[in-house]
């Protein structure tokens, strides 16, 4: 009787310790993330150089200092689609009394789209392995007309996004609420089941007022870590080193941007 209850005891003892991880896992699941929205520009896309703003400032005839306040502080209405690039361009000459030839308009809109098509590597790669794990994808960026219908041609890994969603089709720049309010609505999913990565804190700050999973977007690797060690979802491999590479660097931006959102 004593062997039979002190076998008794060890099987209870077994199975109360087996019992406990699966439930302390329970109580540590990570949220499931469904679908994955990003911001473009300092996120997909590396900044804007100053060779690129010195060029445009050029063909403007502005000093390119100048140039660089002037080119954001008139983005906003640029971006919502108030305005079209000729009207944009002309406005930004204009703070300066200057005037400028169709031609002078026209390079200035190419070399803007330009600016902005050069991938940050390590987030396009992120987005590979997402997509190839059967997460939907998602754009969701402040940027006008002329430039979001380059930046659809010319970044081929938007070809796998189920969703281009910009702000100049929407009236609605970041961080106004009213376009998370248009994203979620043509994701049709609850706001905690996405994970939205910007790099500006006024935007994430907008899509978490809402319920959304968002994250702050500096580097890829720290970017990556933070995602790891909240979400349930595939990271890239040099996210869990916990260091950065110049190579997978996504640079500041600059105040008042807008447009690169």
């Amino acid at each position: 009787m004593h062997l039979f209850m002190h076998v008794y005891t060890r099987i209870i003892s077994s199975m109360q310790d087996t019992a406990k991880p699966t439930a302390t896992q329970a109580l540590s699941q990570k949220p499931l993330v469904r679908a994955v929205v990003f911001d473009y520009g300092n996120v997909l896309c590396l900044e804007q150089t100053l060779d690129d703003m010195k060029a445009m400032a050029l063909v403007c005839g502005i000093p390119h200092e100048r140039f660089s306040e002037i080119y954001w502080k008139l983005r906003p209405p640029y971006d919502r689609g108030d305005m079209d690039g000729p009207a944009y361009w002309t406005a930004v000459a204009g703070q300066q009394s200057l005037g400028l030839s169709r031609d002078q308009i026209a390079t200035l809109i190419k070399f803007d789209c330009e600016s902005i098509i050069r991938p940050n590597q390590g987030a396009v790669q992120w987005a590979k392995l997402l997509h190839q794990a059967g997460f939907p994808l998602t754009l969701l960026s402040n940027m006008p007309l002329e430039l979001s219908r380059h930046v659809t041609k010319s970044f081929p890994i938007l070809s796998t996004f189920e969703h281009l969603i910009y702000s100049c089709d929407h009236r609605s720049i970041k961080p106004d609420l009213a376009i998370y309010r248009n994203c979620l609505e043509r994701l049709n999913a609850a706001p905690q089941d996405i994970l939205y990565l910007d790099d500006r804190a006024e935007n994430i700050e907008a899509a978490a007022s809402l319920g959304i999973s968002a994250v702050l977007f500096d580097t890829v690797e720290k970017t990556a870590s933070r995602v790891e060690s909240q979400f349930d979802l595939p990271v890239p491999n040099y996210g869990r080193s916990r260091q950065s590479s110049p190579q997978h660097r996504s640079t500041n931006p600059r105040p008042h941007q807008v447009e690169s959102d």
